[in-house]
C-alpha cells in the first residue's frame, strides 16, 4: 500500500493536480504526551509531503485499520496542514455512509468521534485487487462522524 501511495503522489505531481516540492517518507515528529504535558512522544508520518506553496500534507497508510489506531494517529494531524488516511477499500464498512438507501438495516451504524470531523482530514480508499484508488474525499463525507 505504501508503494501505491507513493506512485499516486508522483502521478498527481506529474498531472499537476498537486505541486509537490518534496516527499519525505517516514518523517519523524514529536507529539505532546496525553498523560504528561511536559513530555513528548516520538511518532512518524508514513509520508510528509511539502507543496510548492509551503503546505504540509501528512499521510498515514493503515493496512489493517481500527478506530483506536486511527484515533491514535490523528494526534499527528496537528503537525500538518492536511492529513490523509490511506485505507483498504473494504475496511471499516460498518462506519461507512450507505451509498444506496436501504429499507431494512441489518446492522446498527457506527460512528467515529467528533475529532474526525475536521475539514483538513481526508481519506483515500485503495482497491488492492486493482491497485487503484477508488475514492478520495473528506473523511466525514465517506464515513459516519458524530
Amino acid at each position: 500500500m505504501h508503494l501505491y501511495t507513493f506512485n499516486e503522489l508522483n502521478k498527481m505531481h506529474f498531472n499537476q493536480e498537486l505541486e509537490i516540492k518534496k516527499i519525505c517518507p517516514e518523517q519523524t515528529v514529536l507529539i505532546q504526551s496525553k498523560t504528561n504535558p511536559d513530555l513528548c512522544n516520538k511518532g512518524s508520518f508514513d509520508f510528509l509531503v511539502e507543496t510548492k506553496k509551503n503546505k504540509l500534507i501528512g499521510i498515514e497508510v493503515l493496512t489493517r485499520p481500527s478506530k483506536g489506531k486511527m484515533k491514535n494517529k490523528l494526534r499527528y494531524a496537528i503537525e500538518a496542514d492536511e492529513f490523509i488516511f490511506v485505507l483498504p477499500f473494504n475496511s471499516m464498512e460498518f462506519y461507512r455512509k450507505p451509498t444506496k438507501k436501504v429499507f431494512h438495516k441489518k446492522a446498527k451504524l457506527k460512528f467515529f468521534g467528533k475529532e474526525f470531523s475536521d475539514k483538513n482530514l481526508f481519506v483515500w480508499l485503495l482497491d488492492l485487487k486493482n491497485g487503484k484508488f477508488t475514492e478520495k474525499d473528506l473523511f466525514n463525507k465517506i464515513f459516519n462522524v458524530k
